[in-house]
């Protein structure tokens, strides 16, 4: 489809009234947090679909809700300790076939990453990171004054691993984001190993941090956690999350797997946040949901592949992704395509420099808001 840039120019010409929509930052999710009085007018997000934070639209599978309801008791209320956290780690180490010493628990990733940075980074002990990926790591490195090294990402979008393993040297710690996020690429499990196994032969005390936390979108075959080399070798460390495919963004569970001194390192250099009893019981539960899990892959596949296909359709270049957003080259700024969906009311992703003149991020939400996504894109693009 032909596009001009005065055409989409003018489309976005109301920018500024459009971003008032959002709030005072639009990608300040505290900000956009729900209200009781919203609560019952049943508009979330003050009306604005939300594409950009990579959340599940179908949130958590059906025996997970009746698990939390079923647990909302006054037992809520004598909870030092909260029931199930202890469930929650001993079941995590059993699906993976580990001990609980190998799972260490947090409210969301957040503190894991961060944690992490600190345990093993400093100025004289560089953190190397590709970009665009997953920037939290980078953003702790900066603020405690570590020594940063920033890779670009290969011809096909994807990290560039014989790149990061070649930064070993001096590195504290090498950071791997499989599946990557934004731009859904991902690399087999021959792959990683080769990096890891070069990484510890060449540079045998640089950490390796692999992020698997869309690992549950990845296309049949595509990829296998990288949960045996951690289990191998005390440099590397795999970080989980329920916030994705399982659809508990709201209830902030993430978990770390590895080697015990490990991960007792991570959890010395920061606090992990204490996991609440209806976060435990909703995590186990949709653990142990194999069967909703699996329906959750499929439909956001069928979804990621109607969306892609309309871009493509559009002249537009799309990646092969293995998550539940998509990176599309634009071939203008992430700036002007987000304000002009956003006098749609919809929100698309932030910038993800150093490609943010080009790319934009797009999330996957449901397949209805999909469709109706998809209209608004054709117009803003034409």
């Amino acid at each position: 489809m032909k596009t001009t840039r005065r055409g989409f120019v003018g489309t976005i010409a109301l920018g500024t009234a459009a971003s008032v929509l959002a709030g005072t930052s639009l990608f300040n999710k505290s900000a956009m947090a729900q209200t009781r009085a919203a609560d019952k007018s049943g508009i979330y997000d003050n009306g604005i679909m939300q594409l950009s934070s990579n959340e599940s639209a179908r949130g958590p599978g059906p025996k997970t809700i009746a698990a939390l309801h079923s647990h909302v008791t006054k037992r809520v209320g004598m909870g030092y300790a909260p029931d199930h956290v202890n469930e929650l780690r001993d079941g995590i180490a059993n699906y993976y076939k580990l001990t609980s010493a190998n799972v260490q628990l947090a409210t969301g990733s957040t503190p894991l990453l961060q944690g992490s940075v600190r345990a093993f980074c400093s100025a004289d002990k560089k953190f190397v990171t590709p970009m665009p990926t997953y920037s939290t790591s980078l953003s702790t490195a900066r603020q405690i004054g570590a020594g940063v090294e920033v890779q670009s990402l290969d011809s096909s979008l994807g990290v560039d691993l014989d790149a990061l393993a070649a930064a070993a040297p001096g590195a504290g710690m090498l950071y791997l984001c499989n599946p990557n996020n934004p731009t859904g690429t991902v690399h087999g499990p021959g792959a990683v190993e080769r990096f890891v196994r070069r990484v510890m032969r060449e540079v045998p005390g640089t950490m390796i941090h692999i992020d698997e936390a869309y690992i549950n979108y990845a296309k049949a075959g595509a990829m296998e956690t990288a949960v045996p080399l951690a289990m191998e070798f005390e440099n590397v460390f795999i970080t989980r999350s329920f916030s994705k495919a399982h659809g508990l963004a709201g209830l902030r569970i993430g978990y770390a797997l590895g080697q015990e001194q490990t991960l007792a390192k991570i959890r010395d250099a920061w606090g992990m946040g204490d996991v609440n009893m209806l976060g435990a019981i909703a995590a186990l539960t949709a653990l142990e949901d194999k069967e909703h899990i699996a329906w959750e892959a499929q439909e956001n596949a069928e979804i990621r592949d109607m969306v892609v296909g309309a871009f493509r359709e559009m002249g537009f270049e799309v990646g092969d992704s293995h998550t539940n957003h998509i990176f599309v080259n634009l071939r203008r700024p992430a700036r002007e395509f987000r304000e002009a969906c956003l006098q749609h009311k919809i929100l698309v992703g932030r910038d993800f420099p150093p490609m943010e003149q080009t790319h934009c991020r797009i999330s996957l939400g449901s397949r209805e808001q999909m469709e109706t996504a998809v209209e608004v894109f054709r117009k803003v693009l034409a």
